[in-house]
């Protein structure tokens, strides 16, 4: 079997054995591995498996999967602390998963994966699925001591999978212990105690406390830290390195502190986090209560000016009354001095009017004396057709005064233009048209009428219910809870709760045409429908009234169709109904919004924006009765808006009103006027010419005093005393005139001082009574300035109009302050509603109503005052103390990290100062830092967090300080792969630098330096990564002062798989040249290149895939040549 398995020739290897013997340097007494032994560990199953090892150097080898990886990962087991301990790294390559093997899954004996069809999922098949143990035995030799023992013995009960059920023992004793004999106390579970009274010099530590063992075993081997146990574990996986980046980013360097430091950040950070969210949430509370101070400002004013107006309005009848009776006492006094001088007047005309009456008398006598009989009874004829004459002419001036009404602008002069009127009117009597307002009119203005009752309403119900609802259904909901001993919250309109995201508003109209029937509907709970259908059943309801009843338990709302659907462009107010209307909204409303008709053709049920709605595959509805943009008819959504345009719209209908009454007032005005126009004409039709001729009139008053003047002709003597006694006529006429006058205005003005001290009387009367109440001083100096404003003088006559003016003026600021104050009541309502559904901790003793506003503005006192101030204190003092400690050591951590590394590199120079990399040339490693754009952003963002003054920093400085630093964290803490690129590109400062290496001769001078292996060639670079990695292990392994190390074996999985003989020859040179002991895996490949460096090579197979076979062919021990 040997020779199938290893068809060498022993002797060609023997002979190039002894060859590079000669270049071996002395390893004197170095601790190699001499033997493994192992049992139920991956495949190696049943059996205890012994493989010895060669002093001289050792291959392992076999096809892919036959048990070479699980091998190493034993030994692994052994010499790695677990927090360190990584399996089959070498077979995994760059972006490949993480491989499924543990510890646990190498005690069960895991070798292959199937699915299962009960759950689902792929899982490991097991080859000893119930309690096992697993037993690991390594025995060191130096040649000169008792051998060393390393084991380490495991146990898994039951079926467990779990990490916490498997138990382990770690063995350590200077003795050949056998796993034979060890695997009793491990069989039927971990004996701890009895293998510590059977082994009393052994080091033995259990359940994972292994810190005593490992510390044992570094003393025994002389490796100073645990980082030579880490860097032998990394070395195992070293395989193809072809870079000095790769060997220390990845072997030789360790994780930076960075992380730790970036993850204790992330979990301190949340202190900060919450004190800049509570800032944030008093800021949003501040805001939102200095609209609610605004609001409740303006209502407070409006209230006091309304109360202003009110308390005016009612002091004014008392104020005009006491006004009153100051202006009828200056009255009186002003007429009291006009009633002497009207009474000196008196007196003067009498004594005139009696001197007048006397004159007369003789004068008349003079003129009868001289036979003047016939011209007086002329005189009295032309005296009475002067009075004739002024009758005719007031009746001629009225006729002219009612054409004028009747519109006819010529009054007649003549009988024959009379005539021609009187033709005139008798046609336009007998004219019987119609006239006035048609019945289109009077339809037309009775519409508009209703329609601004209507909206009238509309905004009232709107105004005092908060609700878009229209007021119709408000008050059959009104009538149904008082009937059901319900609240109106307990019954909601579906309206109430739905809302068109302001995203996509330009769908409002679209989707109100869909929801509409839906959001008309009442929503009545599972237990309160009994008594709301008996309410409804029994009771005349005045409309159309939908009603649904919401079971206790809402389905899940359903996944939207596509992401056009209605359902996604409409938000559901959080209430216990929410849930319930979710959920109808996605079964029933599944509708998607399209841009173009052509597009319904692609759903089943669909809306353009225009409003055309597809319910079904077939059915198509569009209805424009309305505007699809008319806002004052839509249900869902932003009341305010709403409101907006149902002010417009009663605007709108306003003019209409306006315009359709001023038609049926003209014509109903033009009908009245037509009418009294025929009244007109049908008076004037009755009168005859000689009612109005006053040609007539004044030509007999022409022919009387011709005959008077011819009479007086006739004779001088009496035409003198004609004259005379017509001259004293004349007079007397004048001073009785004078006296009638005078005595008229003495009456009246006794008339009026009488009813002056009447008024003054009751006034006064009325003011001791108290009837008439006093008048604040300051309301009195108001309504004086209101007074003062009115135009003119005012006086007792005017005094009344002047108060009207005065009481309208405080109506109207009475309305206009009632309209200020339901508006701002409405915002004090709307903004209190708002704050306690955003912050209900904060607010759980306020109502959202008016008369809470001022405890609203205490809490906002206290914020502005303490609150806010305090926190934000607190935020920028944490801010600045975890900016300091936590970023401020991670920028410092990230600084120093080059220099770190170039301390961790300086003890690896020393040693590669004690091996000629080349003839007469050594090797010395330097560290270049070079970071990436990305990288320098980062530290810029640092700076920006940790710099500057902090005592100057305002808000809004802290402001950015801390969203630079949030968003730091979100990337730090964040799991997306783009974000965990950019936390290890910023944080492994591994990446940050990178690794020169020079060639210096004996003086220490530079004759050429090489870029991480970038200038030399393919085996150049290889063989430069190789020597820098021997003599990091040197450094790690050996006293600095040691040439050897006193620990030799060095583990290399899959070794050179991808590399050709000559690099496979210059490695192992190095590794020898350093004096280590070569233990190989290789999967059959340059055999006859690495069978010279080894004294050994052991067969792994694994033909059926449960149960791997291990087969040792040793050729040369420790000093000579050997058999198998």
């Amino acid at each position: 079997m040997t020779e199938a398995l290893f068809p060498l020739d022993a002797a060609l290897i023997a002979d190039q054995a002894r060859a590079r013997g000669a270049h071996r340097p002395d390893v004197g007494s170095q601790w190699r591995l001499s033997e493994i032994q192992i049992a139920n560990w991956g495949t190696f199953d049943s059996d205890i498996h012994r493989i010895p090892v060669s002093h001289r150097g050792h291959l392992i080898t076999g096809p892919s999967g036959s048990g070479k990886s699980s091998l190493l990962d034993g030994i692994a087991a052994v010499l790695t602390p677990d927090k360190w301990l990584r399996f089959n790294v070498a077979a995994q390559t760059a972006g490949s998963r993480v491989d499924q093997r543990s510890l646990v899954s190498y005690v069960r004996g895991a070798w292959t994966r199937t699915a299962d069809s009960d759950e689902d999922r792929v899982v490991s098949k097991y080859l000893r699925p119930r309690a096992t143990w697993s037993g690991i035995v390594l025995r060191y030799d130096n040649g000169s001591d008792r051998p060393l023992t390393l084991a380490r013995l495991f146990f898994l009960k039951g079926s467990s999978t779990t990490a916490a059920d498997l138990a382990d023992v770690c063995l350590l004793e200077r003795a050949g212990l056998d796993l034979a004999d060890l695997q009793q106390y491990a069989r039927t579970g971990l004996e701890t105690r009895r293998l510590k009274a059977d082994h009393p010099e052994a080091v033995i530590t259990s359940n994972g406390m292994h810190a005593k063992f490992y510390a044992r075993m570094r003393k025994v081997f002389g490796m100073a830290s645990d980082a030579a146990l880490q860097l032998l574990h990394k070395t195992q996986s070293a395989k193809s390195l072809d870079s000095l980046d790769r060997l220390f980013r990845d072997h030789m360097l360790e994780v930076p502190n960075t992380f730790a430091l970036a993850d204790t950040a992330v979990s301190e950070f949340g202190d900060l986090k919450d004190a800049h969210d509570h800032v944030v949430e008093l800021r949003r509370q501040r805001d939102h209560l200095l609209q609610l101070r605004d609001a409740a400002t303006r209502y407070d004013s409006a209230h006091e000016a309304e109360a202003q107006a009110v308390a005016l309005n009612d002091a004014l009848l008392p104020f005009q009354k006491r006004r009153e009776l100051d202006v009828l006492r200056t009255e009186l006094s002003a007429r009291s001095r006009d009633l002497v001088e009207l009474e000196v007047a008196a007196d003067r005309a009498k004594r005139d009017y009696d001197t007048a009456v006397d004159d007369y008398d003789l004068a008349r006598r003079a003129t009868l004396e001289l036979g003047g009989a016939e011209a007086e009874h002329l005189q009295q004829r032309i005296a009475t057709a002067e009075t004739e004459r002024r009758a005719v002419a007031d009746r001629w001036a009225g006729l002219e005064r009612r054409l004028e009404q009747a519109g006819i602008d010529h009054a007649p002069t003549s009988a024959a233009e009379f005539a021609a009127l009187q033709e005139q009117i008798a046609a336009a009597l007998d004219d019987d048209s119609e006239s006035g307002p048609s019945h289109a009119d009077h339809d037309r203005f009775s519409t508009a009428r209703r329609r601004v009752r209507d909206l009238e309403a509309e905004i009232d119900s709107l105004r005092k219910s908060g609700s878009t609802v229209p007021g119709s259904l408000l008050e059959i909901r009104r009538e149904l809870a008082e009937g059901t001993g319900l609240s109106e919250k307990a019954l909601p309109f579906a309206a109430e709760l739905i809302e068109v995201d302001p995203a996509h508003a330009q769908w409002t109209g679209a989707i109100e045409r869909v929801l509409r029937p839906f959001a008309l509907t009442v929503l009545v709970r599972q237990e309160n429908l009994g008594a709301v259908r008996s309410w409804v059943d029994a009771h005349r309801v005045r409309g159309r009234l939908v009603f649904e009843e919401i079971p206790a338990k809402a389905p899940k709302p359903r996944p939207a169709s596509s992401e056009k659907s209605l359902v996604n462009k409409i938000d559901v107010a959080e209430s216990g109904f929410g849930e319930w209307v979710r959920s109808a909204l996605s079964e029933r409303f599944d509708v998607a919004c399209v841009d173009r008709p052509d597009d319904l053709d692609d759903y089943a049920r669909a809306v353009t924006l225009a409003g055309q709605i597809k319910s079904s595959r077939t059915r198509y509805e569009k209805d424009d009765r309305r505007r699809i943009d008319d806002r004052s008819n839509w249900v869902l959504g932003n009341r305010d808006a709403k409101l907006d345009a149902l002010i417009d719209s009663l605007r709108d209908a306003q003019t209409e009103l306006a315009a359709a009454e001023e038609i049926v007032r003209a014509a109903t005005a033009e009908t009245a006027l037509a009418n009294r126009r025929k009244g007109i004409l049908a008076g004037i039709r009755e009168q005859s010419w000689r009612d109005i001729d006053t040609a007539g009139a004044e030509a007999a008053i022409t022919a009387l005093e011709k005959q008077l003047s011819d009479l007086e002709a006739a004779d001088g003597d009496l035409q003198q005393a004609i004259g005379a006694e017509r001259r004293a006529r004349a007079a007397k006429e004048s001073a009785e005139a004078q006296t009638r006058d005078a005595d008229y205005a003495l009456r009246r003005a006794n008339e009026q001082i009488s009813d002056l001290r009447a008024d003054i009387d009751r006034l006064t009367e009325d003011i001791d009574a108290g009837r008439i109440l006093e008048v604040d001083p300051a309301l009195a100096d108001a309504l004086d300035a209101r007074f003062g404003k009115v135009e003119g003088s005012i006086g007792r006559e005017t005094l009344a109009e002047a108060g009207q003016q005065v009481s309208q003026t405080l109506q109207a600021e009475k309305d206009r302050a009632q309209a200020a104050a339901s508006e701002a009541g409405q915002a004090v309502t709307r903004l209190a509603a708002e704050f306690k559904a955003a912050w209900p901790s904060v607010a759980v003793q306020l109502t959202a109503e008016v008369a809470d506003r001022h405890d609203y503005l205490v809490m906002l006192d206290e914020i502005e005052a303490h609150g806010l101030p305090d926190h934000e204190n607190r935020f920028r003092d944490l801010l600045r103390e975890r900016s300091r400690d936590l970023i401020g050591e991670l920028l410092n951590e990230i600084y120093a990290a080059s220099h770190e590394i170039e301390d961790r590199v300086a003890p690896i120079n020393s040693s590669l100062l004690r091996s000629r990399f080349d003839e007469g040339r050594y090797l010395r490693l330097k560290v270049k830092t070079r970071r990436s754009e990305t990288v320098n952003a980062f530290i810029a963002d640092l700076r920006r967090i940790v710099g500057g003054g902090w005592n100057e920093d305002d808000s809004e400085t802290a402001e950015e300080r801390y969203a630079t630093l949030a968003e730091v964290m979100r990337r730090f803490a964040s799991s997306e792969h783009v974000d965990r690129v950019w936390r290890t590109q910023c944080l492994d400062t591994r990446l940050h630098v990178s690794f020169l290496a020079e060639e210096i001769d004996d003086h220490g001078r530079a004759h050429a330096t090489y870029d991480s292996g970038a200038a030399m060639s393919g085996g150049q670079q290889q063989k430069l990564v190789i020597f820098c990695l021997a003599a990091a292990l040197r450094y790690q392994l050996a006293d600095p002062d040691e040439a050897i190390s006193k620990y030799g074996t060095i583990i290399l999985d899959e070794a050179f798989d991808k590399a050709d003989a000559r690099y496979t020859r210059m490695a192992l040179d190095v590794f020898l040249e350093f004096g280590f002991h070569m233990v190989l895996a290789t999967p059959q490949k340059l055999l006859q290149t690495i069978e010279p460096y080894v004294g050994a090579a052991t067969s792994i197979e694994n033909p059926s895939r449960q149960k791997t076979l291990a087969s040792t062919m040793v050729w040369e021990t420790g000093d000579g040549i050997g058999d198998d």
